[in-house]
């Protein structure tokens, strides 16, 4: 997830992320665009064997080859507009002209905000969302202390720390709360900012939406400042504070309790909360692909479908039905309680009983 760090001049945001790229283990390569041009970030075109291409850059190239890297894009408020739509494929597909740069590949920027930048423009609405915007926060006394050092005993925080370690459950938690939150708020999935410093910011949209679910679901658990921070950073601030809001209030079911006890589910509760649930258990299914937790995942969608909330539990069955893990059948009971909305969807033939 490309990460833009805002931020006053002179507080120290590129010496301390190349620092800590460097401490990390990264290859750090800076580019900095308000000396740039278009053709920096595309290469020249040449002509190979009869065909006309990009030309690798020397940057990118030893991004790709580095065991892993970081590439820290500067001054991004300070970079023509030309200069940042070609950066577009960069930081969402990273792509540099015809150079495909891998995954261990980190992006992060930093800008100043437009009036204090030189020759500051507004970031383009498409660029910035694809982002995660971050405030930096200048703290004086470890640069006071830094200074006295020649900044030799920078303290780095691990990466491993903030990570909650490939937890796949909570993974699923995470993005199944984002669609519970969206079923509920459907207006919140795309809106375009019309002030073009807001739309330079973290605004919803269906990419800023998936880029989030995909952020939390690498964050600890319990770690609430960080999915704020996060949320405010990609779909803005009001709507990160509606969903924080949602979020606690919801009391969401545990999926790996439900499986277990479909019985547990107070099934009359609100739908965002079905749905929340519903998506978790069917992704859970889908993860581990046996047949046990794909039979027991079913065992949940029929109860749902008992209690009269069958149009909540319809998109895990149609789901779960594509895909079977090898002798995996859909119980009798599941075929009689959606054969209607297999039926009038015709998505799915449902079988004589």
């Amino acid at each position: 997830m490309p990460l833009l760090m805002w931020g006053a001049p002179g507080v120290g945001k590129t010496a301390t992320i190349n620092a800590w790229g460097k401490a990390w283990g990264y290859h750090v390569e800076s580019v900095v665009g308000s000396n740039r041009e278009p053709s920096d970030f595309m290469g020249l075109p040449v002509e190979v064997n009869g065909e006309t291409t990009y030309a690798e850059l020397s940057w990118a190239r030893r991004l790709r080859e580095a065991d892993k890297a970081l590439l820290f894009l500067g001054e991004l408020t300070t970079s023509a507009p030309s200069v940042q739509r070609v950066m577009l494929r960069v930081l969402q597909e990273r792509v540099v002209g015809e150079t495909q740069l891998p995954d261990t590949v980190a992006i992060i920027a930093d800008a100043n905000p437009p009036e204090i930048a030189v020759d500051g423009w507004d970031l383009a609405a498409p660029v910035a969302n694809r982002m995660l915007h971050l405030d930096w926060v200048f703290d004086g006394d470890a640069w006071v202390d830094g200074f006295v050092t020649d900044f030799e005993y920078m303290e780095v925080p691990s990466i491993d720390s903030m990570l909650n370690n490939g937890d796949a459950s909570f993974a699923i938690r995470a993005k199944s709360s984002v669609l519970g939150f969206l079923k509920q708020a459907p207006q919140f999935r795309l809106a375009v900012p019309t002030d073009p410093t807001q739309a330079g910011r973290g605004w919803p949209s269906p990419r800023s939406w998936t880029n989030a679910a995909n952020v939390l679901s690498q964050l600890q658990p319990d770690d609430d400042e960080a999915m704020l921070l996060v949320m405010k950073g990609l779909v803005g601030e009001g709507v990160a504070l509606e969903y924080a809001a949602w979020l606690a209030s919801s009391d969401l079911y545990d999926p790996e309790d439900v499986i277990k006890d479909p019985s547990i589910v107070d099934w009359s509760e609100r739908p965002d909360r079905i749905f929340a649930l519903m998506s978790a258990v069917v992704a859970i299914a889908k993860m581990r692909a046996d047949k046990k937790t794909w039979e027991s995942v079913f065992e949940v969608i029929v109860s749902c479908a008992e209690a009269n909330r069958a149009d909540l539990g319809y998109p895990g069955a149609r789901a779960l039905l594509q895909n079977p893990p090898k002798g995996a059948e859909a119980p009798v009971s599941a075929i009689a309680a959606y054969r209607n909305l297999f039926t009038k969807t015709g998505k799915w033939k449902a079988p004589a009983v």
